[in-house]
Order: structure tokens, then C-alpha cells, then sequence
């Protein structure tokens, strides 16, 4: 059952026939066919009558106040200006974009060079410079809420939520992650991990969507319950946009070479990489799992193995490395894509993260190493059933794993039955399609004139 959001926006249908925050007034919705989409967002996209002002109830805690009031000020700023065909692509939790943002960024710029695009990328800290950085951030998502044709997130962005948009911007919500795996959001109100329910309630997060990329159909359920919001939002028709990656393999033989020399990965070993989520109640805290014994590892493998670290994001200050594990342990945490360091791993061990899904398009074996995981689930929670839908075995000993690890004994048709039932589209032209289908209609079909200008959609 979804959970209601308190104090939500009135509802209305959006440019894609679904359930929506309510804007101003529009005509009724199409009733037209997928095929369709894209002249419904055209339509959607076409200036219109702007809102009298944002659309929320003023948030209870002064630092969020005061937040969401920088956010309206830039916002306020940017009404008083037409809305431009411009693309911005926004992160809440990166210094900068990548993964689907980083690839629709690439796919307008080589195909649309007439569009303005823009990164927007925080990464939240502590400290007055940090806060001074706040502030011009707020200040700056707000101005591009209200002067963007087509505004693109990849995961919780507060200022979207405090403001009630003007009609002739699209929003689309990408995500970060395939699949559904950990629960977040509206899924974990109130629990040890999560926001509480005033906050939820304050600034009504996940609301102004018009379209979210889901892997699968499947798990669209999933999704609408984290966001409170309805099963009609949700498509996995135009894929994930960096799944790409996985379907050019000159792309890949490229960047693989790149990862091998900023590592110095040494050849003719067996490539494991051990990336862990992170642990603690919220991102500031954020520490990695200390519970595999890397040296027993090191000892049971030998030197035919070599183990790449990555660290959650989250994680700030970590241990100085193990001068005893020199050679067996390369620390990867300092790369922006996780995906671009699975193509030159032989084996994905990890515990809770959602990168099984991507790896699984490659194929190759995957451990999961979890000692904690009653713990976790009792925190967190799952929406999968954990560890029976793994796409690998899970061990709870580092002896146990290293074992598995040296045996080299694994069972692929499980993981390619996972990967069959978490992506229904994964070809390598998701990004394309985002283009055609989203971007296009959103901005306008026509490129620059013969001036280089560019014309008006």
C-alpha cells in the first residue's frame, strides 16, 4: 500500500497521460499510445500560464527553511524569464554528474550542439565554505527550475520539491541505481535508516515528476511505494542510459586500458572487485564495512588474484591503506563510474549494492559477503528476498569466501537468468532513445539554422 503524502499538491494528469502534481490548468490528457509520447511532451513543453508560487508548506526546520527559501528566491528570479531550450542535469549527492546524467550529457552535446546544457552537482559537507557553496547551489537550482525546458535527476534533489513548477518544463527522475534492491524513500519512513515523516511531509520529497526510468517493469511497484507516488509514472520501455557501456565494445576495450593504467592493474591475474555500501544512519556518517579479513583473503588467493576496493561515494575519510596488503589490495574508490571498473573484473563480490544488476549484463560471477545481513535488513530492509534472489551465494565468513573465490566454481546461468529479469530493455541504445523520446519533443525536433542559431522549438 502506497503512503499518502500530507499536504501533497492537487493532482492532475501530465504530458504523459499519468497522475501528477497538479501546475496550472491544462487540457485534457492524451490517451495516446506509447508510439505517441513525444508529441504528448511537445505538447506539455509549450509555454503556458505560470503558478502564483510555490506549492508547499514551509518546512519546519529552520536550516531546511531556510534552504527551500534560497531555492524560491533563485526560483522567483528565473519566472521573470521565458523558459529556454535548455537541458539541466542534477545530482544532490556528487561533486560531479555521471552514469545515466554523464550519457545523456554526451548524447545532447554530439547530437544538439544548438542546446544549452547544464551540470548541476553538490555534494554536501560541513563548514562556512561549504555552506557559503549551499547557498549559491540553492540559489542556482532554483534559477534553472524556473528557466529549463527539461530538468533531469538521478536521485533525491531537494529543490525540486519546494517549488511548484512553471508549465513548459518537463521533469524526469533517472535514478542512480537499476533494479530494486535496497529499500529508500517512503519505504523506510521513520526506520533506522531514512528520513522521518514531518521532513517527508514538510517538503513532500519526490513530488513534480513527469516520467521515471525503471530497469523493469517489474520493479515499478517498488519504486511508486519509495516515491508515494503512482504505478503510471514509472517505464522501463526506453531502457538505462548507461547500460550502453555494455553493448560497444570498442568504448569498452577503451576504457578497460584506461582503468588498467590509472591503477596499474597487473596482468594475467584474476580481477576481484569488492565493492561494499556504506554503513551508518545517514550519508555524513557514512563508513565502510570492516568485517572481511583482506589478509586471509590475500593468503588463501595468492598472488594470481588481485582485489579493487571501491568505497561507497558516501564514505569520506577512510583508514590509510594496509602497507602488508601492497600489491593484492588497489584502492578504485577515487573513480567516478562504477561501471567502467567492472569491465575489468573477473568476480563482483559485495553485500547490499545495487551494482549486481549492471555486472550481470556482462555475465560474470558474483559473491556476496554479508555476515550482517539480519542486521541490515532489519535496519534497511529489501525489496528483493534476500539471499534467495541473489544473483550469487552469500557467506557471512571471509574463509568461506576465499574459498568459493579459489575454487572458481560458479554457476552463470544464474546470473544470466538474473540479468533476463531485471532489465527489459538493454540493447545499447537506451541513451537514444532518451534522446528521441524525452529530449526531443521536451526542447524541440529542430536543430540550429544556418546561422547556428538556435530556433525556437
Amino acid at each position: 500500500m502506497l503512503r499518502r503524502r500530507i499536504g501533497s499538491p492537487a493532482r492532475r494528469t501530465n504530458c504523459f497521460g499519468i497522475s501528477a502534481p497538479k501546475r496550472s490548468p491544462d487540457p485534457p490528457a492524451s490517451t495516446s499510445a506509447w508510439t505517441r509520447m513525444g508529441e504528448r511532451i511537445a505538447r506539455r513543453a509549450r509555454p503556458g500560464p505560470v503558478s502564483s508560487g510555490p506549492g508547499h508548506a514551509p518546512p519546519v526546520s529552520p536550516p531546511v527553511a531556510l534552504r527551500a527559501t534560497l531555492v524560491r528566491l533563485g526560483f522567483l528570479a528565473g519566472r521573470l524569464l521565458p523558459i529556454r531550450p535548455r537541458v539541466v542535469l542534477a545530482t544532490g549527492h556528487g561533486a560531479r554528474i555521471t552514469g545515466n546524467l554523464a550519457w545523456i550529457r554526451d548524447g545532447v552535446r554530439s547530437t544538439r550542439p544548438d542546446v544549452d546544457v547544464v551540470e548541476l552537482a553538490f555534494w554536501p559537507g560541513s563548514g562556512w565554505r561549504q555552506l557559503a557553496r549551499a547557498a549559491i547551489h540553492a540559489l542556482r537550482s532554483g534559477f534553472h527550475l524556473a528557466t529549463a525546458r527539461l530538468f533531469v535527476v538521478d536521485d533525491y534533489f531537494f529543490p525540486m520539491y519546494v517549488i511548484r513548477p512553471r508549465r513548459g518544463t518537463t521533469f524526469v527522475q533517472v535514478w542512480h541505481a537499476c533494479g530494486a534492491f535496497k529499500k529508500f524513500g517512503y519505504s523506510v519512513l521513520d526506520a533506522g535508516f531514512g528520513a522521518d515523516e514531518e521532513y517527508a511531509r514538510s517538503i513532500a520529497m519526490h513530488t513534480n515528476y513527469d516520467l521515471c526510468l525503471v530497469s523493469a517493469d517489474r520493479f515499478a511497484p517498488f519504486y511508486a511505494e519509495a516515491f508515494g507516488a503512482p504505478r503510471e509514472w514509472f517505464t522501463a520501455r526506453l531502457g538505462i542510459p548507461r547500460t550502453d557501456l555494455f553493448f560497444d565494445d570498442e568504448r569498452q576495450a577503451l576504457v578497460a586500458a584506461e582503468v588498467r593504467r590509472r591503477y596499474a592493474i597487473p596482468d594475467r591475474r584474476r580481477v576481484i572487485l569488492y565493492a561494499p555500501t556504506f554503513r551508518g544512519e545517514r550519508i555524513t556518517v557514512a563508513r565502510d564495512p570492516t568485517d572481511l579479513d583482506l589478509g586471509a583473503l590475500r593468503d588463501a588467493l595468492g598472488d594470481d588474484h588481485v582485489v579493487l576496493f571501491r568505497s561507497h561515494p558516501f564514505v569520506g575519510a577512510r583508514p590509510a591503506a594496509d602497507p602488508a596488503l601492497a600489491g593484492f589490495v588497489i584502492d578504485v574508490s577515487d573513480h567516478p563510474e562504477m561501471n567502467d571498473l567492472m569491465l575489468v573484473s573477473d568476480v563482483l563480490v559485495t553485500d547490499y549494492s545495487s551494482a549486481v544488476y549492471e555486472f550481470a549484463l556482462l555475465g560474470r560471477p558474483m559473491a556476496f559477503f554479508a555476515p550482517d545481513h539480519a542486521a541490515y535488513d532489519a535496519e534497511r530492509g529489501f525489496y528483493l528476498d534476500y539471499p534467495a534472489d541473489l544473483p550469487g551465494p552469500m557467506f557471512i565468513s571471509s574463509a568461506e569466501l576465499a574459498a568459493y573465490l579459489r575454487a572458481a566454481v560458479f554457476d552463470l546461468e544464474r546470473v544470466r537468468r538474473f540479468a533476463a529479469e531485471s532489465f527489459d530493455v538493454a540493447d545499447g541504445s537506451a541513451t537514444r532513445r532518451f534522446l528521441d523520446k524525452v529530449v526531443a519533443p521536451a526542447i524541440g525536433r529542430t536543430g540550429p539554422d544556418e546561422k547556428g542559431r538556435a530556433r525556437p522549438p
